[in-house]
């Protein structure tokens, strides 16, 4: 069985859509997060990838930046993303941030007159900084960027770093959102996780970020993380819901293997559908628990209370903003462009300090990608505004268009509801956008990743799935 179904649409009619759709439930629907994916793209031919080249005419829709800070006191074994394992080196780091102060230079240009709606700063784990650091990183670095209109400024923390004194710096900052990677409260399963936090130190630090005055706490969880049974992660709800006050959004996932991740390891003698089929099963209990206790579901991994809507994704995803991405690993999105920072944070500092470009791999969008793109990230979450979604294009068209058929077959096989204003997933459908989210993808681009192996060291990209 392949690691990813792809579907064909071309000229495909509503039945055989239908058939592709049945066959795609026996395979694994692996975290879709940009398009075209990341493991398509090219090398990027380093001349060509200059800030005012990339930037060129991107000006339809939202600002957005993005920071990436790579050091952790730990790989947790189910991490996939840029990380640097380092104790007490603050040297290394002080490095770093100098890197992203020129890499924010370089941008000013085309960012001059732009106002950046909202930041996120994640990692790896930002809270590693310490109060010093935090205030270079936006006084150097954030402060190159007009703020003025900003909503929302998230920091991402770990049990293991964030202090009250930090939280404070962030506050003053600006910062109005924290997102704190939990995913279990099991104390088994978050040893098996080589994480080095017990429940109680993860809660006492829960209250230290509602304590900071700092309004939006998110808290993440992975369900099905190291083969946790059910009665592991009742263990973890009844932990949140003992929560006073709750947070204000809970980001729940199933279980991701990918290169680059301990856990592709460990987990290797377990089959992937088996492994999928169990995270579900346990993401769609933690979701009945978030219900109840008051949350809904706003996207594909979101489950806000009340209207704490996270706009970072809402506007990458659901409004096709632009991402400006600074540092390793980081992948922007412009106009004409996505592309991808230097994955390895050495190799970033050394393009930095060398005076070359950082970007490592891109994929140029022509307008039909772009208009792709939007609409498999906008539905990855529960439901989409179609006259949201249209007010982003001339009035003379309707951009949806060309994929009736595929929303006819998704209507018909009872996963959507659609009238003239909303399509809107139904029931736990929401809980596999991500398989669907790929009718939307191009042939070009289907045939990139079916076959194209010199342009995607497939089975060395984090960014390649096997869950």
């Amino acid at each position: 069985m392949p690691d990813e179904f792809l579907f064909d649409t071309h000229e495909a009619s509503k039945s055989d859509i239908f058939d592709q759709l049945i066959e795609a439930e026996q395979h694994i629907p692996g975290l879709v997060f940009s398009y075209p994916p990341i493991s398509s793209w090219r090398p990027t031919p380093q001349e060509e990838a200059t800030p005012a080249q990339l930037w060129q005419g991107s000006d339809t829709f939202s600002q957005n930046l993005y920071i990436h800070i790579p050091f952790c006191r730990q790989k947790c074994s189910f991490c996939y993303y840029s990380v640097a394992v380092i104790k007490d080196d603050t040297d290394i780091i002080w490095d770093y941030l100098r890197c992203l102060e020129q890499e924010a230079i370089s941008y000013t240009d085309q960012f001059a007159g732009k106002h950046i709606e909202t930041v996120f700063i994640g990692g790896g784990t930002p809270s590693r900084l310490n109060e010093e650091q935090i205030d270079f990183l936006f006084d150097h670095v954030i402060a190159r960027f007009d703020l003025s209109l900003c909503r929302e400024i998230t920091y991402e923390c770990s049990p293991d770093s964030v202090t009250r004194s930090r939280l404070a710096v962030m506050a003053a900052h600006g910062v109005n959102r924290l997102s704190m990677g939990v995913q279990t409260l099991d104390p088994e399963i978050l040893r098996k996780s080589r994480r080095t936090d017990d429940p109680d130190e993860v809660v006492r630090t829960y209250y230290n970020m509602v304590e900071s005055g700092i309004p939006n706490v998110n808290i993440d969880l992975i369900a099905g993380v190291e083969r946790e049974a059910l009665a592991n992660t009742e263990l973890t709800m009844d932990g949140v819901s003992a929560l006073d006050p709750l947070p204000t959004q809970i980001t729940l996932f199933t279980l991701s293997v990918r290169e680059g991740a301990i856990n592709k390891t460990t987990l290797r003698a377990d089959e992937p559908i088996r492994l999928f089929s169990r995270s579900l099963a346990l993401y769609r209990y933690a979701k009945r628990r978030m219900l109840d206790m008051g949350y809904w579901q706003y996207s594909r991994n979101l489950f806000p209370r009340e209207d704490w809507i996270f706009h970072y994704q809402d506007n990458h995803w659901g409004n096709n903003g632009y991402v400006l991405a600074l540092g390793a690993s980081g992948y922007s999105h412009a106009q004409n462009y996505t592309y991808m920072n230097a994955f390895n944070y050495r190799e970033y500092m050394r393009r930095i300090t060398a005076g070359e470009s950082p970007v490592e791999k891109w994929s140029p969008l022509s307008a039909d990608e772009s208009l792709r793109r939007h609409i498999v990230l906008a539905m990855k979450h529960n439901e989409l505004d179609i006259a949201k979604f249209n007010s982003f294009y001339p009035t003379d068209t309707q951009p949806l268009a060309q994929f009736t058929s595929v929303f006819e077959a998704l209507r018909d096989i009872g996963v959507i509801t659609m009238n003239t204003e909303r399509i809107t997933y139904t029931d736990h459908h929401a809980d596999l956008t991500d398989r669907y989210v790929r009718l939307f993808y191009s042939d070009q681009v289907n045939t990139r990743i079916r076959g194209d192996l010199p342009l995607r060291p497939a089975r060395s990209d984090a960014f390649s799935f096997t869950v």
